[in-house]
C-alpha cells in the first residue's frame, strides 16, 4: 500500500462546507504520482506511457474542511498483461473511510498508438503494492 497525505484547501469545499465530489478524484490522481513514477521516473511528456481509461468513486461519508488533511491510501488491485487497476481510499484522522475508488490504466506506446505489455522491471516495482484483499475493486464493465 502507498500512503499520501493531502492538505485540504478551502477551494475543495462546496456550498455546504463539505469537500466537493471532484476533490476525491483530484486527490486520487495526486496519489497515483508514485505509480506514474514507476513507469516514467523522470515524469517527462516524451516518455509518458500510462493512460487512464476509467475511474470510479463511491462516497461513504462527508469530509469537512475542518479535517484539514486526509490520507489517501493506494493499492494495486489488479495487474494484467498491459493494464492495472489502482484502488484508492480517503481516510479521515479518526480512521473513517470517506470514499473509495479505482482507476483503470493501460501501458501505452504513444508513438505507435497501441497498448503494450508492462515490462518485468516495472511489474517488480508494482508487486509489493498488489493486494487482492484491498477494500475496493472496480466493477465489471457493462
Amino acid at each position: 500500500m502507498l500512503a499520501h497525505t493531502v492538505q485540504l484547501r478551502i477551494f475543495d469545499t462546496d456550498m455546504v462546507g463539505h469537500c466537493h465530489h471532484l476533490a476525491s478524484a483530484q486527490w486520487f490522481e495526486e496519489a497515483r504520482n508514485e505509480i506514474f513514477e514507476m513507469f516514467n521516473p523522470q515524469m517527462t511528456k516524451e516518455d509518458w506511457n500510462l493512460l487512464l481509461v476509467r475511474i470510479e468513486i463511491d462516497y461513504r461519508a462527508p469530509i469537512q474542511f475542518s479535517e484539514r488533511e486526509v490520507e489517501i491510501r493506494t493499492w494495486i488491485s489488479h495487474l494484467g498483461k498491459s493494464s492495472l487497476h489502482a484502488a484508492h481510499g480517503v481516510y479521515l484522522k479518526d480512521g473513517t473511510c470517506a470514499a473509495l475508488g479505482g482507476a483503470a490504466m493501460v501501458y501505452f506506446d504513444l508513438q505507435n498508438q497501441r497498448t503494450v505489455p508492462i515490462p518485468e522491471s516495472i511489474r517488480e516495482k508494482l508487486l509489493p503494492h498488489l493486494d487482492p484483499d484491498c477494500p475496493y475493486h472496480m466493477s465489471a464493465k457493462k
